[in-house]
């Protein structure tokens, strides 16, 4: 008998487990995209209309060009880290040269027709 009592607690155990695991993705709903050095990072808007497109490609030393498509829907672009002040954007034709200061969750802010949005992304090393 406490055989088979052992045998269901560490069965309800396990099971409970299994379903709190299970039970992650319920609470993280929209995980931030993850970027590190030599990679790019496409970022699309949804709640400016039609959406812009931004990419961010960055390379070993952390310089980032941004781009962002169509560019002449765009009114202002900032990149800076969260609650921080923007980092200074340098123009290079129709993209836009930045260099990273550390790594963290940074904020890509786009203004299109009085609209503002955030896009938010990880920094890696």
């Amino acid at each position: 008998m406490a055989t088979r009592i052992v045998a269901f607690v560490t069965l309800g155990l396990f099971l409970a487990f299994v379903a709190i695991m299970a039970s992650v993705t319920f609470f993280v709903r929209d995980p931030l995209p993850i970027v590190g050095p030599n990679q790019r990072l496409v970022l699309d808007t949804t709640e400016i209309m039609p959406p812009l497109r931004a990419e961010i490609a960055i390379d070993g030393d952390f310089k980032a060009l941004l781009s962002v498509t169509p560019l002449d829907r765009v009114d202002q672009v900032r990149l800076r880290f969260t609650g921080n002040d923007d980092v200074p954007l340098v123009p290079q034709g129709d993209s836009a040269e930045a260099q990273f200061t550390r790594t963290g969750r940074w904020e890509l802010v786009l203004v299109s027709g009085g609209a503002e949005e955030v896009l938010a992304f990880v920094l890696r090393d």
